[in-house]
């Protein structure tokens, strides 16, 4: 009797006598609802690919942890016990560096940077090595200092015979402005200028240093007036240790002078915005479906008046309002579910496609990938089916309540 429901829709929807208009309509019901479901999945698929993306070059061009002041753009090096930071649990590697907004400029051609001057353990840190697009990293060589830039400064180098040649380069005058004894008389000596040789270019995967310079940490300090400074920590966190859990030990190993952030969070606007972008589209694909959805009143309003006949016999042998609604209830989650089902498989495989073989290419050659990114997470599935299943429940259970009339007390007392 558990299951009496369900049989008896299974029946309704699958009979000889539905098999004409109301099967036809029910099918055209659960494709709209599926197509709507697959392109659910397929878009937050890519959006979940464009996040793994960002989060990989996020991974390659910044430090797990960054120690900022939490007043001011920098502080006293010594100000930190580094032996005490090292010390705690999870912290890997320190690297210490300064930051600060230049002109760089190369033949009469300018270029407006972030100049970062960084210790010797910056590239055990961060994996600055590994996204090299010509020349090496060597800002120390001896006793000369040499920059690192990012593809967006590299374009001044750009002049025939010696691009991509490091070596056939001159130097790289950099500009800064000074922080003291500037005389009002004299405007020129508010700017500090260094020249310095170009020891090589990070790729494009690097976007987000594009617009950087990399010196050594006592070149910079020189150049900018700062001595003994620095603008932040960046520590990188040890394999099998949590992030956040080792954010949390840092910071209370800094103390309320300092702030700890995420690699995340140091742009987190950006962060933010591709996750409000993805629930967006997600609760306005969701309208959609939810129009593909009602599709399934008018299989249930057609249902229904066909087996007139049938909840009649039903009502005769003692079947309560209830049972037949339950009954058509799971006639029309049926509906829905056999779209949702089918839609979610028809995405998945969508993506798996473009996953494996890369169908669809990204437009123009400035992307750091060939191919739209896509990536599937299970979560997502999950969320999908039981949003959609609720849309279908609500609107089969108004769909029900307005075609089958609710039995007045009396009736309700004679049938029990």
């Amino acid at each position: 009797m558990k299951h009496l429901p369900l049989l008896i829709a299974r029946k309704f929807l699958h009979s000889a006598k539905s098999m004409s208009v109301i099967n036809t309509t029910a099918w055209v019901s659960s494709i709209a609802t599926g197509v709507a479901v697959a392109a659910m999945v397929v878009l937050l698929s890519v959006y979940n690919g464009f996040d793994g993306l960002l989060q990989n070059l996020y991974n390659t061009t910044e430090a797990d942890l960054v120690v900022l002041p939490a007043r001011g753009k920098v502080f006293d090096e010594e100000s930190v016990n580094r032996a005490e930071l090292e010390s705690v649990e999870g912290v890997e590697q320190i690297s210490a560096y300064i930051e600060e907004s230049v002109m760089a400029e190369y033949r009469g051609k300018q270029s407006f940077a972030t100049l970062r001057g960084v210790d010797e353990h910056y590239a055990e840190v961060v994996g600055v090595k590994d996204v090299m697009w010509y020349g090496e990293w060597k800002l120390v060589f001896g006793d000369y200092r040499r920059v690192v830039v990012g593809r967006d400064v590299d374009y001044i180098f750009a002049d025939g015979y010696s691009a991509k040649n490091p070596m056939l380069h001159d130097a790289l005058t950099i500009h800064s402005l000074r922080k003291e004894n500037i005389s009002p008389l004299l405007p020129m000596s508010a700017i500090k200028s260094g020249k310095i040789r170009h020891a090589g270019t990070l790729d494009g995967s690097a976007s987000t240093l594009a617009n950087h310079i990399f010196s050594s940490l006592d070149w910079a300090q020189k150049l900018l007036g700062r001595e003994g400074k620095v603008s932040g920590l960046a520590i990188g966190v040890a394999e099998d240790a949590k992030i956040e859990s080792t954010k949390k030990r840092v910071q209370s190993a800094v103390g309320e002078a300092f702030v700890v952030k995420t690699r995340y969070e140091l742009d987190e606007a950006v962060y933010k915005a591709t996750r409000v972008e993805k629930w967006s589209v997600f609760f306005i694909l969701l309208l959609v479906t939810i129009i593909a959805v009602a599709t399934i009143i008018g299989s249930l309003v057609m249902l229904i008046t066909e087996k007139q006949n049938d909840i009649a016999t039903l009502r005769a042998v003692g079947a309560t309002r209830g049972f037949v609604a339950r009954v058509f209830t799971l006639a029309g989650v049926m509906i829905g579910g056999r779209g949702v089902v089918g839609g979610v498989a028809m995405g998945v495989v969508v993506c798996l496609v473009q996953i494996l073989f890369g169908v669809i290419k990204m437009p123009g050659s400035t992307f750091v990938v060939e191919n739209y990114p896509v990536r599937i997470a299970p979560m997502d599935l999950v969320g999908i089916v039981v949003a959609v299943m609720a849309v279908t429940w609500i609107i089969t259970n108004f769909t029900i309540s307005r075609m089958i009339p609710r039995e007045s007390k009396k009736n309700e007392k004679r049938n029990s």
